[in-house]
C-alpha cells in the first residue's frame, strides 16, 4: 500500500491514513523480515508524506502537531506541564477525579487513562561530580541526554545513570540545555523540527568532546542512532550526524564493551526482562541488559514469555489508540504474572510507565525498574568489586 501510494496508483484515503495510524511502529517486522527490509524507515517516510497531506488539505498544522511542537520542542513548556500535573496531584484532586468518576461524564475512556499518569516528582538538581580515586577512573568522558518524559518522571532513573556511570570510573557531562532528541517529530511527519532539534544536540556534544553519548531510553538512542539517515542528503550535516551517531549507545552497550563492577551482594530478588521494542529491533541491543542483570549476585533471573513483543506503550498510542493498546497491555501483564518474579526490569520511559499501569489496572503484584536503578540499589546493598 505504501509503495501504490508513493508511485501514485493509490490515493491518500482516510483508510490507508487509518491502516498506518493502527502500526505500532514497534519495528517487530524489521527483525522477523528474512530479506532485512527496513520498515521502520518506510512507515516513518509514509507518515511524513501524510502530515504534509493534511497540512496542504488545511492549510495549517493539525492540533496534534501544534501541541506535540510546543510542549517538545522548548523543553521549558513541558516543565511548565508537569509543575502544573505536580500541584494537581499534590492536591488530592487527582484522587478526587479519579474517586468521583465525574471523567465518566465526558467518557468512559478518559475515566481509565486519567490512571495513567505516573506521578510528577519534586525537581532536584543532578549530582554530577565525579567521587572514585584517580586510580579506578577510565579516563572516558561520557555525555548523557536527560530526555524529555525521563527528566519529567523518572529524575531519579536519570540520577541512579549518572551515579552509577561515576561509580564505575567514567566522566560525565550533562549539557546545561536539555534538549529533546527530536524523535516525537520525526515519528510524527515534522522532520524539519526533527533536523533542527538533532542539530542543536551534535552542537552540544561537539563542543564537549565527548567519547560517548549514552542513553537511558530506547526511543531515544533508537532515533539519535539513525541522525546520519536523518542528513543523508545533506552535504554540509551528513559527515557530521553519521560520526555522531557512531557514538550514541545505550548504557547497557557501553558496560559490557567497557566493564563495569560487580557488586559484591544484593538481596534474593526474582526478576524478569522486557525488552523495549526500540532497544531490541532497532538497536538490535538484547543480551547487554541481561548481561548486566545476571551480573548481579543474588538475582534469580526468568525470561519473560514473548519478551521482545510491544507492551503497547509505542510512544503515543496507549493516548490515541487506547483499547488496542489495553489488549496488547493485558497480554504482557498474563505473561509478567506467569514468571512470578519480583520485579520487571526494562529501559525505556514508555514502557515502564505502561507497564506500572498495567499493573495497577489488572491486579499483577510487581514492580517496575530501569536496569540502572537495580544495579544502583545492588551497588548501595553490597560492596563494589
Amino acid at each position: 500500500m505504501i509503495r501504490a501510494v508513493a508511485d501514485g496508483q493509490l490515493e491518500m484515503t482516510n483508510k490507508f491514513k487509518d491502516s498506518l495510524s493502527f502500526c505500532l511502529d514497534c519495528q517487530a517486522c524489521v527483525t522477523a523480515c528474512p530479506a532485512g527490509v527496513e520498515y521502520g524507515q518506510l512507515v516513518e517516510a509514509t507518515q511524513l508524506q501524510i502530515a504534509e497531506n493534511e497540512r496542504e488539505k488545511r492549510g495549517r498544522a493539525s492540533f496534534k502537531e501544534i501541541i506535540l511542537n510546543w510542549v517538545f520542542t522548548d523543553l521549558k513548556n513541558l516543565k511548565r506541564l508537569a509543575s502544573i500535573i505536580r500541584v494537581y496531584q499534590k492536591t488530592g484532586f487527582e484522587k478526587f477525579v479519579q474517586k468521583s468518576g465525574i471523567l465518566k461524564i465526558f467518557s468512559k475512556k478518559m475515566h481509565e487513562m486519567s490512571f495513567m499518569t505516573p506521578k510528577v516528582p519534586q525537581r532536584i538538581e543532578y549530582i554530577t561530580q565525579n567521587n572514585v580515586l584517580d586510580k579506578e577512573r577510565k579516563n572516558i568522558l561520557v555525555g548523557v541526554l536527560m530526555g524529555c518524559v525521563q527528566d519529567i518522571f523518572f529524575r531519579d532513573v536519570n540520577q541512579d545513570t549518572l551515579d552509577v556511570l561515576k561509580l564505575n570510573g567514567y566522566d560525565v557531562f550533562v549539557p546545561s540545555e536539555n534538549v529533546c532528541c527530536g524523535s516525537v517529530h520525526g515519528h510524527n511527519g515534522n522532520l524539519k523540527v526533527a533536523r533542527e532539534l538533532a542539530l542543536r544536540l551534535i552542537n552540544i556534544f561537539e563542543n564537549a568532546k565527548v567519547d560517548y553519548i549514552i542513553l537511558n531510553s530506547a526511543g531515544c538512542g533508537a532515533y539519535m542512532k539513525e541522525y546520519g539517515e536523518l542528513f543523508s542528503e545533506d552535504t554540509v550535516y551528513a559527515e557530521r550526524a553519521e560520526s555522531f551517531s557512531k557514538k550514541v549507545k545505550d548504557i547497557s552497550e557501553l558496560f559490557v564493551e567497557h566493564g563495569w563492577k560487580k557488586p559484591e551482594k544484593v538481596d534474593n530478588l526474582k526478576v524478569t526482562y522486557h525488552e523495549p521494542c526500540h532497544l531490541v529491533h532497532t538497536q538490535k541491543v538484547s543480551e547487554q541488559p541481561r548481561e548486566i542483570i545476571k551480573g548481579i549476585p543474588g538475582i534469580e533471573f526468568s525470561e519473560l514469555p514473548e519478551s521482545t513483543w510491544c507492551c503497547g506503550s509505542a510512544g503515543i498510542y496507549n493516548i490515541t489508540h487506547y483499547e488496542d493498546s489495553m489488549k496488547i497491555l493485558h497480554r504482557k501483564m498474563k505473561n509478567i504474572e506467569s514468571t512470578n518474579c519480583d520485579w520487571v526490569v526494562t529501559g525505556n520511559p514508555g514502557c515502564m510507565i505502561q507497564l506500572i499501569y498495567g499493573a495497577k489496572k489488572f491486579g499483577v503484584d510487581i514492580g517496575v525498574i530501569h536496569p540502572v536503578s537495580l544495579l544502583k540499589i545492588a551497588y548501595e546493598n553490597g560492596k563494589e568489586t
